[in-house]
């Protein structure tokens, strides 16, 4: 990855609808050479095109992040199984106080509790769960800076 790359993902991360001939302009390369460096990218250092959205637009204004703990050796298999949940949207595992690290995105709090209580809960080998509802998000970037 060169500096022309590097300039081309910092302006997809931005707005990642940004026109090729915009980014040809900035970059001092033709939009077919812009073109060919972003399907390059998308082989090997591009995850996905994507949109942040007001949560609550969707009808899901609930966030929460869940903190587990279990045992070591079966955190990955339990990660997996809580990354299949319906309203789920990120699942880490993790070095620390707790293992397995997941964010919830849910329409009401009733729903939550449904989760948390007859999903989450009933997966075999968690030792905790540990809820925080989110009040407020004050900043939600998922864009590498670089």
């Amino acid at each position: 990855m060169d500096d022309v790359d590097r300039k081309i993902l910092e302006m997809l991360v931005r707005n990642s609808r940004t026109p090729y001939k915009e980014i040809a302009k900035k970059t001092k390369i033709s939009d077919v050479a812009v073109h060919k460096r972003i399907k390059k990218l998308e082989k090997g250092t591009i995850k996905a095109f994507t949109v942040l959205i007001h949560q609550e637009a969707v009808g899901r204004p609930i966030t929460c992040i869940l903190s587990i703990r279990c045992s070591i050796s079966d955190s990955a298999s339990i990660a997996r199984e809580i990354s299949r949940i319906d309203d789920v949207t990120e699942v880490y595992t993790t070095l620390g106080e707790y293992d397995i690290i997941a964010k919830i995105r849910t329409r009401s709090i009733g729903r939550l509790r449904e989760i948390v209580e007859k999903e989450v809960s009933k997966i075999k080998g968690i030792n905790e769960v540990r809820a925080s509802v989110v009040f407020e998000c004050l900043k939600e970037d998922v864009s590498l800076v670089f």
